[in-house]
Parts: C-alpha cells; sequence; structure tokens
C-alpha cells in the first residue's frame, strides 16, 4: 500500500503543482495530516494571530492518478479516519459566525478513549472527519482553506470512515490532496474551526470514467448528499437542491417536477460551514428513496 507523509503538503491545489507519489486506479493509499494550523501551535498561551495565514490549512498531497484525465471522476473511498491524542481550537473576534462577540483564545482539547475532553465536565464522543479534500482546478489556482467545484474546504462532517466522495477530475492525474481533519465538529463550524488534529487517513482511489454523478457529491451512512459552494449561502443551497433534483430526474422515471415534489418530502437542505470565503450547503437524500426510484449508484 502507498504512504504519504505531512512534510509533502501544499496550500492551494493548483494544476501547476508537482505530484508527490504517483498511484494507479483502485490502489489504497495512507495518507498523514497536519492541523489546520501546520502543527505550530503548542499550548493555550499562542493565539491564532501568531501562526499566520501561510500556515492554515495545509493539504497533503498531491496524489497523481494514473489514467485520470479530464472529465473524468475520482471515487475516494475512506477506509479509516485515526486521530492524534490532542486537538485544538482557536477563536478570533474577527473570524466566525459571530465576529465582534468573542475573545481571541486558544484551547487545547485531549482526545483519548474515542472522546473529546471539551473541560473536565464536558466530554464529547468523537466522529473524525476530513475539512479539506480535492483535486486540482483546471483553471486560476485556489486556497486550500477555500472550497469551490473541485471540493476543497468543504468542511462537510460528514466525510469519515465508511463514506465515499465523488470529486471532478480536471488535470491529467486529478492532483488529489487532503487535510484539515477534525476530531468533531458541529454543521457551521461557527467559531471558524472545529477540533484541529493531525491524522492519518486511509483511502482507495477510483477513476469512473465520465461524470455520473452531479459533483461533489458524497455518500455517507445511508444517505447521499449534493455538495455545493458559493459566495452567498442561498447560491449554495439552491445549487445543492438542483443537482440533487437534476440527477434524480435524469436516472429516474420522473420529470423535473415531480423530483423536486419527492426532494421537498424526503430530503434535506444541511448547512456545512459558513464561515469559509465561499459558504457550503449539502442535500440529503435518503438511499432508500433512490433504491425506490430504481436510482443505482457507480
Amino acid at each position: 500500500m502507498h504512504s504519504i507523509n505531512a512534510e509533502h503538503f501544499v496550500l492551494s491545489m493548483s494544476a501547476e503543482h508537482e505530484p508527490k507519489l504517483e498511484i494507479g486506479s483502485g490502489d489504497e493509499v495512507t495518507v498523514q495530516t497536519m492541523d489546520c494550523f501546520s502543527g505550530t501551535i503548542a499550548d493555550e498561551s499562542q493565539l491564532f494571530s501568531s501562526v499566520g495565514w501561510d500556515k492554515v490549512n495545509p493539504a497533503t498531497g498531491p496524489i497523481a492518478v494514473s489514467g485520470a484525465r479530464p472529465g473524468d471522476t475520482l471515487k475516494v473511498e475512506v477506509l479509516s479516519i485515526e486521530v492524534g491524542d490532542h486537538a485544538t481550537m482557536t477563536t478570533h473576534p474577527d473570524f466566525g459566525a459571530l465576529p465582534g462577540t468573542v475573545e481571541e483564545r486558544t484551547r487545547k482539547i485531549p482526545v483519548r478513549d474515542g472522546k473529546a475532553f471539551f473541560s473536565d465536565e464536558i466530554v464529547l464522543p468523537i466522529r473524525p472527519m476530513i475539512g479539506v479534500i480535492g483535486t486540482a482546478p483546471a483553471g486560476e489556482d485556489v486556497p486550500t482553506g477555500e472550497p469551490r467545484q473541485h471540493g476543497g474546504n468543504m468542511d462537510t462532517k460528514e466525510i469519515v470512515a465508511g463514506s465515499t466522495l465523488y470529486l471532478p477530475v480536471e488535470v491529467d492525474g486529478a492532483n488529489l490532496s487532503m487535510g484539515d481533519v477534525h476530531a468533531v465538529m458541529g454543521d457551521g463550524e461557527v467559531a471558524v474551526c472545529g477540533a484541529e488534529i493531525a491524522a492519518e487517513v486511509r483511502v482507495k482511489v477510483t477513476v469512473l470514467s465520465g461524470r455520473p454523478l452531479p459533483l461533489p457529491f458524497l455518500v455517507s451512512g445511508d444517505s447521499v448528499y449534493a455538495i455545493s459552494s458559493e459566495v452567498e449561502l442561498i447560491d449554495a443551497v439552491t445549487e445543492s437542491t438542483r443537482m440533487m433534483r437534476d440527477w434524480v430526474a435524469a436516472e429516474s422515471s420522473l420529470d423535473p417536477t415531480d423530483a423536486l415534489m419527492l426532494l421537498s418530502l424526503a430530503g434535506d437542505t444541511q448547512i456545512s460551514q459558513v464561515v469559509d470565503p465561499r459558504l457550503t450547503a449539502r442535500f440529503r437524500l435518503p438511499l432508500s428513496v433512490l433504491e425506490q426510484c430504481g436510482v443505482e449508484l457507480p
């Protein structure tokens, strides 16, 4: 099995980055990742303002996948996520969902036995997820802190072990990168970060010919999710809904009107994050509904 360590990282997703590892379609790879602060915050005396944006959201990679060509789809199966023994959170008065209402503060969160110890009294079960994961866009470079159609900093808490993420291939080899793992995070990521933590992620990567799905697209647990990131949240909600509706209509006997009616009954609009330069929404539909529609996944 292939592996790549965290010293090989990028701070943008770009067609210009030279791959640090090449794998074949269907191969597994173990990816070591730093926390979103590049491991630079050692204790609670260090504040976010001491880190610098040039060290935020490193993504390990890029990983080239042989045979991946523009117009294809990259299927990324998340096999496992193993996290370190402590996570870091920071706040800053200029960032987050409630700017101007919080102090600049750092909190170290011990992680052990499957739990995150926010304090002596408040203990949360961990649910490790990947915050940044994407391929290289064909056009301009995109910072790893920003999500777009190529994936990136989607901060979608359903990208967990056992899930499968589908991403567009826009350059030869795809140039897959990932990082920004959270031990636990709530929808919205309202304080601008989750429990940021170093991790070891194992994935299986397969090239699919063409674009059988709207992208990015996620299968996790008992549901599927169409994911969109836009400058305005309502635009992300609209686009993720359109992605799901149009796909269901194309793959089933339902016309677009009936497909939207079904989504209104059985689906959910959900918010992934509201703190990045583009905001991310996802539309959820249960797998059981797809089965009744006769829709199959690639």
